[in-house]
């Protein structure tokens, strides 16, 4: 029997450089800590094989999305055990870019936060796409919306973290502040657009009736974007990641609470571009959208202040990892 040297060479090197993670929690922290992952394999020169955690229960549903949903380029699905992992304690957040960035310049001195938050953004659109089935679902121009993701559930609580969760008061003027931009909105544009998703089908259905009641008021027509969520293979969680794919798509995003990874998501993946309203908060200092201001727009501003982002990133738990060097074993 003949072997392929170089073959087998490269088998051996695979299995040996091959880096796991377990992505936790909702969309939006599974697939921000995918993006951060495979910026750190791409530096290091690791395969990135993950594993998704489908069965917790939240206030907003199942965390169980099927995998038939998207298209993940260059990465690994698998149950196996590697030989080096990735822990992220706090989904989203430790493998945000400066954390990212912390951890590769270890490793790489000459690395700077800006070139890393440049891959993350590049990164994000190459890895993970919408299927067919996704595509075709799409709507029609919905290049031409601006996209309303509106959240309650566990995002509204007087007693969790301030940093990422609103109390009643910040709910009611970020509400507010929101309502405020789509009357600008549809008093300013010739044809005023929205796409509006939301977990929670009545809190959606009242926003509606007011932007409807808003436009009544001005003399304006507008258009409100429907989704066809019709599922007959259901699909695990299809109208979410149908929702989040269609976000994606919209000219911008506006988002209903100061922090929402699932928005972020969509405009990491889509134009960049999010209208936030956590400054009108007095948590916005230590609001964890400052972690993703250096890939996203937000409110017409990137920034890649490093000292900003050292800030709100000392106070989120690092990664746990095996990793403890740049794998430079053998060539590919």
């Amino acid at each position: 029997m003949r072997y392929n040297v170089n073959r087998l060479s490269y088998i051996i090197y695979k299995m040996e450089n091959s880096v796991s993670i377990i992505l936790n929690n909702g969309l939006g922290d599974k697939l921000l800590d995918l993006i951060g992952f495979c910026v750190l394999c791409k530096y290091l020169n690791y395969n990135p094989t993950i594993k998704f955690k489908n069965d917790d229960i939240f206030e907003w549903g199942t965390n169980n999305y099927d995998i038939r949903l998207f298209h993940f380029n260059g990465i690994t699905i698998s149950d196996d055990t590697c030989n080096y992992y990735v822990k992220s304690h706090n989904p989203s957040s430790s493998l945000c870019p400066y954390k990212v960035y912390e951890f590769i310049k270890q490793f790489l001195n000459e690395i700077t936060f800006e070139e890393i938050s440049d891959e993350f953004v590049k990164c994000s659109k190459q890895i993970i796409q919408p299927s067919e089935i996704i595509l075709s679902k799409i709507p029609k121009d919905v290049e031409k919306a601006y996209g309303i993701h509106l959240r309650k559930s566990d995002k509204l609580n007087d007693v969790d973290d301030i940093r990422h969760v609103n109390n009643i008061d910040e709910f009611k003027i970020i509400t507010n502040k929101l309502l405020d931009d789509v009357e600008n909105i549809i008093v300013a544009e010739e044809e005023p657009t929205f796409l509006i998703v939301s977990e929670e089908h009545d809190w959606k259905l009242l926003i509606i009736n007011i932007i409807n009641n808003i436009s009544i008021v001005n003399n304006k027509q507008i258009k409100i974007i429907e989704i066809d969520y019709e599922n007959p293979n259901h699909y695990s969680n299809y109208n979410s990641v149908l929702d989040m794919f269609c976000l994606s798509k919209c000219k911008e995003i506006l988002q209903g609470v100061k922090y929402t990874t699932f928005s972020m998501l969509a405009s990491l993946l889509g134009n960049n571009k999010i209208r936030n309203y956590s400054k009108y908060t007095e948590s916005y200092g230590v609001c964890l959208i400052h972690t993703w201001s250096s890939v996203i727009e937000i409110n017409n501003n990137k920034n890649d202040d490093i000292e900003i982002h050292k800030k709100i990133a000392s106070g989120v738990t690092n990664i746990e990892t095996n990793i403890n060097n740049v794998f430079i074993s053998c060539q590919k």
